[in-house]
């Protein structure tokens, strides 16, 4: 009886703490977005010594189509599943899920995720 009480809260623990990680990557993809767009428009106009220009210049090296509209494309449908929480900047300029690698939270920072691909990072809480 108390094990199946303790499995319980520990279940709403995780659950709350994947809702709250899924909510703060949400808001990333738009952010991802209007860097790509940068980058695109930086591009195209010679600036490439930006680190969203540079970013898209290796996205076309790859042969990945960036487009406005491609990228916000994916910046719409960008949908984590908890447990299967993949990159933003990955998925919006490279069309590709990447998994993200989580670091617990201290005094010092909050709860990161990092892709190992790109080396984006972001703060999973919204705080």
């Amino acid at each position: 009886m108390i094990s199946d009480l303790m499995n319980t809260r520990s279940t709403l623990v995780d659950r709350a703490q994947a809702e709250k990680r899924l909510a703060a990557l949400l808001r990333q993809a738009p952010i991802e977005f209007a860097r790509a767009a940068y980058g695109i428009t930086d591009h195209a106009s010679g600036r490439t010594d930006t680190m969203a220009a540079r970013e898209i210049a290796r996205a076309l090296r790859q042969g990945v189509p960036v487009t406005q509209e491609r990228v916000e494309q994916r910046a719409r449908a960008y949908l984590p599943t908890a447990g299967h929480e993949h990159c933003p900047r990955c998925w919006v300029v490279y069309g590709q899920k990447n998994p993200l690698r989580f670091r617990e939270a201290s005094e010092e920072r909050p709860e990161t995720a990092g892709c190992g691909a790109c080396g984006a990072e972001y703060a999973t809480s919204l705080d």
